[in-house]
């Protein structure tokens, strides 16, 4: 099993930082084991930490009705996730557990918000790191919402009449 400062290096977020500061972040973090099936937190719950897996791996799910649910992703060892908790205290977007028995670390908000305070240098590093995975995941999810969108079309037969703009799309 990987020992925690030496994984750091393998999460992205962490990726441009020297051991001095991935040795000091880790000493800010708390680990937890868990089991499978071991919920992380609930979709609505408040929102105030990021994770990182150092074993295992998380499912990320979404409640879509009653008793269906859609798996969003998949993390797995280095992956980080619940980042949106170190930025504001809205509820949890998803729900998150352990798929396997996992070992994650986790980055309250406070202690961020303390590292970008007191460590600038550190902060900034980081928080670059933070807006690339931020786009990366956008377009994934805005893909995602066009397939979603496409799928219905087809399902429920739209389609344009008399050669119109698809969609209301126009093109300036």
């Amino acid at each position: 099993m990987p020992q925690f400062p030496q994984i750091l290096h393998a999460v992205t977020l962490f990726k441009d930082l020297e051991d001095d500061a991935l040795a000091a972040l880790a000493r800010l973090m708390s680990a937890k084991k868990l089991k499978a099936g071991n919920v992380i937190f609930h979709e609505l719950d408040e929102s105030d930490a990021l994770y990182v897996i150092e074993t295992g791996s998380v499912v990320v799910s979404k409640h879509v009705r009653d008793d269906v649910d859609i798996v969003l992703t998949r993390f797995q060892m280095g992956d980080f996730f619940g980042e949106m908790g170190l930025f504001d205290a809205a509820p949890r977007s998803a729900t998150a557990h352990a798929e396997v028995d996992s070992v994650i670390w986790r980055l309250d908000r406070n202690v961020f918000h303390e590292t970008i305070a007191q460590h600038p240098d550190i902060a900034s590093k980081i928080c670059y790191r933070l807006v690339t995975v931020f786009i990366e995941r956008l377009r994934v999810t805005n893909e995602q919402a066009r397939e979603a969108v496409r799928w219905g079309l087809e399902v429920t037969g739209y389609s344009p009449v008399g050669g119109g703009i698809p969609f209301g799309r126009k093109s300036t």
